[in-house]
Formats: structure tokens, C-alpha cells, sequence
């Protein structure tokens, strides 16, 4: 690859991965707030920039999904209030990025961008603007499709784990969060080794899948 074509698909990626990693966060939030009663200036701040983990960066755009450092939530606190609250809270995330993901995909296929783009580059006039948009809209697409399902791994950070901890007698929260410490390290190291990317090929595949039917 070309140093024009890795600047491209930087360039392409990075929309899809800013809007996973912000709508992820924020729906958690608000709903956290909702559900708890808090008020914005009670609680920690967002911090948008302090959502991304480089490391979870860097898998995004190595195998198109990746992770954020969570906002904090005690969900066994907010469990008090309803498992069923608290569980929402918890699938909020994924679910948004899903919704995000399926939109693109709709949006795609209505419009036929893609199409459009690959006619338009095989004649003289060109459209780079266009084909950055379609670019943008695939990866949003695949990104956020991957980053819904990736999430539900039980393994901290993501989402997964809060399902777990959420779900677990009241006696063996103290021993699961012991080992949410180690969640992050875990998740390291299962990418390095490459168990991660196994376990999340048949997602990707789908996804891929996907976009080939909503692309085509």
C-alpha cells in the first residue's frame, strides 16, 4: 500500500472510530445520569479526549474494532435502583453503536454511493469529496458493527464484564472485581497473541458481509 492510499484509509477510518467511541460513551452517560438522578456537575466529567485509549486506537485501525476507556459506572450501585436500569445502561453502548453502524449501511444502500463513486472514477472527472464521504460512511458502517458486538465480550473494559457483574450474586461481586483490575492487561494480551482477532474473525467476516450487501 501507497503512502496516498494509507493516508486515505487514516483519513477514512478516523470518522468511524471518533463516532464509536463518543456515542458509546456518551449514551452510557446520559442514561447514567438519568437513572441515578445526578446532576451534570456532580458527576465526573465526560472528557471526550480522555475516552480514547491508545492502545484500543491503535486496534481500531489495525482489525477495525477496538475499545475506550469507559466512563466510570458503579453499576452495582446503580443495580439498586433496577437491574433492569442498570442493564440498559450497560447494552447502551453497543446498542448505539449498532443503531450508528445500520444507519450507515442504510444510507449506503439508498443512496448507491458507492456505486456512484466507482462510475465517477473511471471517467475523466473526478470526485474526491464524494469517494471520501462513501469512504467514510463504509468504515463508519464496518467500525460500528464490530465495536456493538465486540463489546459484549466479558472482559473489562468492555461492556460484557458490567452485564457479568451486573447479573452475579451479591457474594461474588467482591471476588469479580478483584480481577476487573486485571481485565485491561487480560485484553492486552489476548490481542498480542492474536486470540482476540479469532474470536472476533466470524464478526468480522459478518460485517464484512454486510457491507458487501448494502455496497453493492
Amino acid at each position: 500500500m501507497d503512502v496516498r492510499m494509507l493516508l486515505r484509509s487514516f483519513l477514512a477510518l478516523a470518522p468511524g472510530i471518533i463516532v464509536a467511541v463518543m456515542i458509546h460513551e456518551f449514551v452510557h452517560y446520559r442514561l447514567y445520569m438519568y437513572f441515578t438522578g445526578f446532576k451534570k456537575r456532580e458527576l465526573p466529567s465526560l472528557g471526550f479526549i480522555k475516552r480514547f485509549d491508545p492502545l484500543g486506537l491503535l486496534m481500531y485501525y489495525l482489525f477495525n474494532f477496538g475499545w475506550s476507556r469507559p466512563y466510570p459506572i458503579n453499576y452495582w450501585k446503580l443495580k439498586r435502583k433496577g437491574t433492569a436500569k442498570a442493564l440498559l445502561t450497560a447494552f447502551s453502548g453497543p446498542l448505539a453503536n449498532f443503531f450508528i453502524g445500520f444507519t450507515a449501511a442504510v444510507v449506503l444502500f439508498f443512496t448507491d454511493l458507492n456505486v456512484f463513486c466507482t462510475v465517477t472514477n473511471e471517467t475523466p472527472i473526478a470526485f474526491p469529496f464524494m469517494n471520501y464521504v462513501s469512504d467514510a460512511l463504509y468504515w463508519t458502517m464496518i467500525v460500528n458493527l464490530n465495536t456493538s458486538l465486540f463489546n459484549l465480550l466479558p472482559l473489562p473494559p468492555l461492556d460484557g464484564s458490567s452485564v457479568l457483574m451486573i447479573l452475579v450474586p451479591e457474594e461474588q461481586v467482591q471476588w469479580l472485581a478483584k480481577y476487573q483490575l486485571y481485565g485491561l492487561l487480560a485484553l492486552v494480551v489476548l490481542s498480542l497473541l492474536g486470540i482476540i482477532q479469532l474470536i472476533m474473525w466470524p464478526i468480522t467476516k459478518l460485517t464484512s458481509f454486510l457491507a458487501l450487501v448494502f455496497t453493492s
